[in-house]
């Protein structure tokens, strides 16, 4: 990770963690806006650490600018979520994984484009 604020992103994994800790255990339509953002901040880091590693990525963004804009991403699709789409699915986590990292992925390649 040559070029990347390496204590910058070890420190927020740290706190990104301890706030999953701290989760209650409930269904995700039970959870409220916060509280599905914190859970999904795993699928952010994932997605952005491939794209930091991209070539078109490279030499554009650090891997914290990445992350930020993944987490706008992220924001913009909790408030987007159909819930009664989510609700019918057979596999819950799986319909909100794939529909958050499609805007996810959104957000960071339009983040990429601009810089």
């Amino acid at each position: 990770m040559k070029k990347y604020h390496v204590q910058n992103y070890i420190r927020w994994k740290e706190d990104m963690a301890a706030a999953i800790k701290r989760l209650p255990d409930k269904p995700y339509h039970e959870l409220s806006r916060d509280q599905l953002i914190t859970r999904f901040l795993p699928l952010v880091e994932n997605l952005a650490r491939k794209f930091s590693t991209a070539q078109q990525a490279s030499g554009v963004m650090s891997i914290m600018d990445i992350l930020q804009e993944g987490n706008l991403g992220l924001c913009a699709g909790v408030d987007r979520i159909k819930w009664d789409t989510i609700l019918n699915a057979e596999n819950q986590e799986k319909t909100m994984k794939s529909f958050l990292s499609k805007r996810i992925k959104g957000a960071i390649r339009r983040g990429i484009d601009t810089n």
